[in-house]
């Protein structure tokens, strides 16, 4: 981001046609549309940009600075490589400070993400100071390249052969703390980063322009470091129906052909051999008893890099000691409570971090509290306060994934954007509006966050 102001009547502007490859799943190569682009601050338009399909991304007149990209829908990535072909110019009418700013966004979640772009004209400028301003890195909104130049000069910043409306191949490698910008097909990065200012979290791919910009993206491919493929028996659910479980519900299914998962059920005894070939084990409400031999199955699945989805409403429902699921996460340093004191349709929220990218409305209506673990989502209270959790995480080393969520209506999917939060319909409890409309995104970002481990 170069400028402290608004753009003005400068367009800022990207054309695009990608080829994704989604994190945590895998598709076929296709041209992206309009449609599969999720636009903030942004217009988008099907156009052609030198004889190639794309997509027009036009920022609005009133956007902030650095406020204005298009996420790729259905990405996330933590660790991995984005490529990408582009070409960025100052737009007609743009001020004398504009350089053709434009890049790609990475690990997106809420309003914040780290990036990396290009100032084409900066490539072959007479001015040696601005050539060495050829590419920049920047973490939106805390660390812009003024803040990053003035407290760290010529660290986040690099010299590159560029020039503006060019077609440039570009990779982005991204590892923990750790980013390495390749300028076309260069074996050398020309920019390293090795102190990336937010930690390392899952998030969306968004293609960036900064003020003043007209840009073009093309061929982008987004790779994750662990690639699950709906062929892939790693992206395989073990979804447990041999504990008086129903069905998956049929959102599910439309989740897992939007990610690549399938949904194994299973209706006999959990053993190891039962559970090979599948990377996440679903245990949604179950009402019997686990016997020690599936107890430590289960266990041993995870400890042997396997991710785990426990699912457990009140104890009318589910019994805790009947069950025994204490025994399946307490080896992960969790446990399941008894059951909270009952606010009718009171809801939780999940907050944006580690797995939802943003904060979610999910519905809660009698359950239990999770203990233990990181605590990612949580009952409100009567004042819409955030109470006691009500799902938590964790991870290990050898990439498996524990999550447990201590109440069930978001894993049915329910939820109404028009509910009222705490009413309760006491004539025809049936056609209560449950408060929490988020049930399916909220569903979705877990399941991807379990399967990516």
């Amino acid at each position: 981001m170069e400028v402290n102001q608004k753009p003005s009547l400068a367009t800022t502007a990207a054309v695009l046609a990608l080829t994704i490859i989604p994190a945590a799943w895998a598709q076929n190569s296709e041209e992206l549309t309009p449609e599969q682009l999720t636009p903030h601050n942004v217009s988008l338009t099907a156009a052609t940009y030198n004889g190639r399909k794309a997509v027009r991304v036009m920022g609005t007149p009133d956007a902030q600075n650095g406020d204005s990209y298009a996420v790729v829908k259905g990405t996330s990535l933590r660790e991995g490589t984005i490529e990408a072909e582009l070409a960025g110019k100052p737009a007609a009418g743009a001020g004398g400070g504009a350089r053709g700013f434009i890049g790609i966004a990475f690990r997106l979640q809420g309003e914040k993400y780290e990036y990396i772009y290009l100032r084409p004209t900066n490539g072959r400028a007479d001015d040696q100071v601005r050539r060495n301003h050829s590419t920049q890195y920047g973490s939106y909104p805390d660390f812009d390249y003024a803040r990053l130049r003035r407290e760290a000069p010529e660290k986040y910043e690099s010299y590159v052969d560029l020039q503006p409306g060019v077609w440039t191949k570009i990779k982005i490698e991204v590892e923990g703390r750790a980013a390495r910008l390749y300028v076309n097909g260069a074996e050398q990065p020309c920019l390293i980063v090795n102190d990336l200012k937010m930690e390392p979290r899952e998030g969306s791919v968004a293609l960036w322009v900064g003020p003043g910009t007209e840009g073009y993206f093309s061929d982008v491919k987004v790779n994750p470091g662990t690639q699950v493929s709906s062929t892939d028996a790693s992206a395989q659910i073990y979804f447990d129906r041999g504990h008086g479980e129903f069905p998956p519900p049929e959102a599910m299914t439309e989740i897992g052909n939007r990610l690549g998962h399938t949904v194994k059920t299973a209706e006999g005894p959990i053993t190891p051999e039962s559970l090979q070939g599948s990377r996440l084990v679903y245990l949604r409400a179950p009402n019997r008893t686990f016997t020690e031999s599936e107890k430590a199955a289960i266990v041993g699945f995870v400890k042997n890099g396997g991710s785990l989805l426990l699912v457990l409403d009140e104890e009318q429902r589910q019994s805790l000691a009947k069950t025994g699921v204490n025994d399946l996460i307490a080896p992960f340093g969790m446990k399941l409570s008894g059951d909270t004191p009952h606010i009718p349709n009171t809801g939780a929220v999940a907050k944006a971090g580690e797995i939802n990218r943003q904060d979610r409305e999910v519905p809660y209506d009698g359950g239990r509290e999770v203990l233990g673990g990181t605590p990612f989502a949580y009952q409100l209270d009567t004042k819409g306060h955030l109470a006691q959790p009500y799902a938590a995480y964790a991870k290990f080393d050898n990439g498996a994934r524990v999550v447990v969520l201590a109440e069930g209506m978001a894993s049915l999917f329910l939820g109404d954007k028009d509910a009222v939060r705490l009413h309760v319909d006491t004539a025809a409890p049936d056609n209560t509006k449950w408060w929490g409309k988020d049930s399916a995104m909220f569903m979705q970002e877990v399941l991807a966050w379990l399967i990516a481990g």
